[in-house]
């Protein structure tokens, strides 16, 4: 008898001792393995999988979460920014804060996603765009979230229904519906060197990078000179020059240059950006020094030509002449009575600064320059040299006229209007009574 009753007693001590340790707060180490794959669910956007990790919600509930972390409805633009986003998430379980209290556990996780609020702080086009400014900026927002978790009859940790909520903020790129429109990366057609000749220079005073867009970007573009990866100069955000612009770097924006004035010799790079920092081109030139003295340009006036250089330090000039616009041009100078356009042009080796240009009128088969009235020129203008698409530059004299009189026309080129008595340039026309059809 007394042997049962020790038997008794020691089964009754074992029940109180395991119902003890049954009122005992959950092992930490238990609950560790489950925020963790909760966390990784969350990182990848798994809605189904995360769900399944939660304590029960009902149908609209579930349903309104799981479409909120699809790709599948949204615009295929859309959902490329959205993606990109997505993979940003990453996230840190916070041991530290780990606590049990019987079958309930709650820890901190921190995620943490690409800042996209600072990276599309302005418009910034295409889809493309998008990705290239998120992938331009290493800012990140991080979302510090609790969770609670309970263990269920089963043996389950699930979290608490309100984490779906608590998931809202980090989640709300998905919501967000990003403005797609003119993208400068589309509009862009192609770059140039001026005048570089095989992605080389010789004996060059400058270089030049232009960047051509299909239409107007309408942005404001900045470039980067750089030799050896030393930046030399960077400019302020500039707007381009109706569809393209030019990256130019010379002495007066800090280039070296020997005692001739030529640009000392090395491999040159410009890069050109949008104002936001939208890398659009990143193209490097060589320059050559082979130690000549002197600027090919023109400088003394030709023998036989309708023009006269009193002048030549105002620009680094290649070629200058009368041109044909229409068929009307019939020798250098001399234009037939049906011609509706005066035209002298000036190929430039460089970009020079604005020029003043008068047109001066002498009637009269037998018209005599010499009775030009300079103070009454029948047009004028004042003109920057003009950059075209096969990368020549131009200053053009036009005057389009409706009501042309036989006689002469000179021309004449200075700094301003106050300097016409001390001209760069003076050129001669003259235009005969027959018409261009006569010499057919």
């Amino acid at each position: 008898m007394k042997i049962l009753k020790k038997i008794l007693s020691s089964l009754l001590i074992c029940a109180f001792a395991l119902s003890l340790a049954s009122c005992g707060d959950a092992d930490p180490e238990e609950v560790k393995p489950v925020i963790e794959t909760y966390a990784k669910c969350i990182q990848y956007m798994d809605a189904a999988r995360i769900l399944d990790n939660t304590e029960p919600v009902d149908d609209t509930t579930a349903t309104a979460f799981a479409e909120k972390l699809t790709f599948s409805d949204k615009d295929y633009e859309q959902a490329k920014v959205k993606d990109a986003i997505a993979k940003s998430i990453a996230y840190t379980v916070n041991d530290m804060t780990l606590t049990t209290q019987g079958n309930t556990a709650t820890c901190e996780v921190m995620f943490a996603r690409s800042n996209y609020e600072v990276a599309f702080h302005e418009f910034v086009g295409y889809s493309d765009a998008y990705l290239q400014a998120l992938s331009s900026i290493s800012d990140k927002k991080t979302f510090n979230i609790t969770f609670t978790f309970n263990k269920n009859k089963e043996g389950r940790w699930l979290a608490t229904a309100d984490s779906l909520d608590k998931l809202n903020e980090l989640f709300s790129f998905m919501n967000e519906t990003f403005e797609f429109g003119p993208d400068t990366p589309d509009l862009f057609d192609q770059t140039s060197w001026l005048f570089a000749d095989n992605l080389k220079y010789e004996n060059t005073t400058s270089i030049e990078l232009d960047i051509w867009f299909t239409d107007n970007p309408e942005k404001n573009l900045y470039y980067v000179v750089s030799k050896d990866n030393t930046v030399l100069y960077q400019s302020e955000p500039q707007p381009t020059e109706d569809i393209y612009f030019r990256a130019k770097f010379n002495k007066e924006l800090g280039a070296s240059t020997n005692s001739a004035g030529f640009i000392d010799q090395g491999k040159y790079n410009i890069k050109i950006f949008r104002e936001d920092g939208l890398p659009l081109a990143n193209e490097t030139i060589t320059v050559i020094v082979n130690g000549a003295k002197g600027s090919p340009s023109v400088t003394k006036t030709p023998k036989g030509v309708s023009y006269t250089i009193k002048d030549a330090s105002f620009a680094s000039m290649k070629s200058l002449g009368w041109w044909d616009y229409s068929g009307t041009l019939i020798s250098e100078g001399t234009y037939c009575i049906n011609t509706r356009t005066l035209a002298f042009s000036i190929q430039l080796l460089n970009d020079a600064e604005p020029v003043y240009f008068a047109y001066y009128f002498v009637p009269g088969e037998k018209a005599d320059l010499k009775k030009v009235d300079y103070s009454k020129p029948v047009y004028e203008n004042t003109i920057s040299p003009f950059l075209y698409i096969d990368g020549s530059l131009f200053y053009n004299f036009d005057y389009d006229i409706e009501d042309i009189g036989v006689g002469k026309y000179l021309l004449v080129i200075a700094k301003d209007k106050d300097s016409i008595d001390k001209p760069y340039i003076t050129a001669t026309c003259k235009i005969l009574p027959q018409s261009s059809e006569d010499f057919v």
